[in-house]
């Protein structure tokens, strides 16, 4: 199993002396809508360090909506292919997509139509990152963060109606607890997941020992002290005797 940090780009090297196996960035370091000039001094930093940003986040600008009637198809084509690209120059792997505010179903909007523009939109990602070699970590919202696909479940709806060979799942479990979910969910998940979030107060439930899981895990620090709580996640972690 490999340890990874949620972190942002100026906290890479805090990340590499901490010993994690690797960084988890935001999608929005690459630059996805600007030229490639500006992408220069990013490649050139996440280069000069040995660890590498095999993960990636908030695959969507706040802005870019994929439900509704407001949806610019061809934005968002044009900004995956960039960001995808980008990417994998840098080494990612993996990147979620927890839609949030970006699936947010609007008032008298369709949910059984607000369903298919998402499925219809995580296939599109996972064909233009497959060519990257990238598979797409579908993950649940939450309560607050979105009105739809805020549960585990809802989230495995989405990949398994995707049905695409690079659209899995992530799992995030302090999520399952705020929503109550039973660990049985992550079960039923089995090999559709590729991805796991932890805070690094919650323990890895042995159901990820029942489905054979032994992948990435990204700690999810608070950011009151990141300094402090960078080193301390990653001896949870490891005391969780999961490698």
């Amino acid at each position: 199993m490999r340890f990874g940090c949620c972190a942002d780009l100026d906290d890479i090297e805090l990340v590499q002396e901490a010993g994690y196996d690797y960084i988890e960035l935001p999608v929005s370091v690459v630059m996805a809508e600007l030229p490639n000039a500006e992408f220069d001094g990013v490649r050139e930093l996440v280069g000069s360090y040995d660890i590498s940003p095999e993960v990636w986040n908030s695959l969507l600008p706040p802005d870019m909506k994929i439900v509704g009637n407001e949806v610019d198809v061809y934005r968002i084509e044009r900004y995956m292919r960039t960001a995808f690209e980008r990417i994998e120059e840098l080494g990612g792997e993996i990147v979620v997509f927890c839609g949030g505010s970006a699936v947010n179903v609007p008032d008298g909007f369709s949910r059984d139509e607000a369903r298919a523009q998402i499925v219809e939109f995580v296939t599109l990602a996972g064909r233009i990152a497959g060519t990257h070699g990238i598979t797409v970590a579908v993950e649940h919202a939450g309560r607050g963060s979105s009105n739809i696909v805020n549960t585990l479940a809802e989230a495995l709806d989405i990949v398994r109606a995707a049905d695409h060979p690079f659209v899995k799942l992530a799992v995030d479990f302090h999520k399952m607890t705020i929503e109550n979910e039973p660990i049985e969910r992550v079960i039923d998940a089995g090999s559709e997941i590729v991805h796991i979030h932890i805070h690094p107060h919650e323990a890895l439930p042995d159901a990820l020992g029942a489905v054979g899981y032994d992948d990435r895990v990204s700690v999810i620090c608070e950011r009151r002290d990141f300094p402090a709580e960078c080193g301390a996640a990653l001896d949870f972690l490891r005391g969780l005797q999961l490698q």
